[in-house]
């Protein structure tokens, strides 16, 4: 009886060494790779498009900036380097219509209420949307706030600043979005 389990042990064994081996191989042509997700928007490249709603409602994407260099700002009310650069996007942003750009900002990882509080106690003169899928983020492969990217009138990034922008490299970048040192 011992003998039996044995070899009927060993028939199992067998027979799945035969199934495993009898199995068709694809070489690595035959298999399929996903395909790899976009590039990150860089410098020179077109901005990536987007659909968004303002606080107030209104539908908003890159389409309704084309035809003037745009300050695309990435920011969440929590994040401390976003609270203190926001002074000067504030500033930029007022300064924009006199010298023919625009700033929007689009809040990622928020909420709702934190992004009107904030939009409220900094006075934000521009306008503002929550990416609330954080959509917009992945798109412009960001790993977090503050983030901003200057798209010239023809929708392409000529700068990006990741972290806090200072006012100095603002100026710079402004420059190489078609705006003169107006600011």
């Amino acid at each position: 009886m011992i003998a039996s389990r044995i070899v009927l042990g060993l028939g199992l064994e067998t027979l799945l060494v035969l199934a495993l081996a009898s199995r068709p191989v694809f070489s690595q042509t035959e298999h399929v790779h996903p395909t790899a997700p976009t590039a990150a928007p860089t410098i020179g490249s077109p901005a990536v498009a987007f659909d968004l709603k303002s606080l107030d409602g209104k539908p908003l994407n890159l389409e309704s900036f084309r035809g003037r260099p745009l300050v695309l700002n990435f920011f969440a009310s929590w994040c401390d380097p976003c609270r203190d650069e926001m002074p000067l996007i504030n500033e930029l942003a007022s300064q924009g219509n006199k010298n023919g750009y625009s700033v929007f900002g689009v809040a990622v990882e928020d909420t709702r209420a934190a992004l009107v509080e904030f939009a409220k106690e900094s006075k934000l003169s521009f306008p503002i949307a929550l990416d609330l899928n954080n959509t917009v983020k992945r798109a412009y492969r960001i790993f977090g706030p503050p983030a901003t990217f200057f798209i010239d009138s023809q929708g392409v990034i000529r700068d990006v600043v990741l972290g806090p922008v200072s006012r100095e490299r603002a100026l710079e970048a402004l420059k190489k979005s078609g705006i003169g040192n107006k600011s």
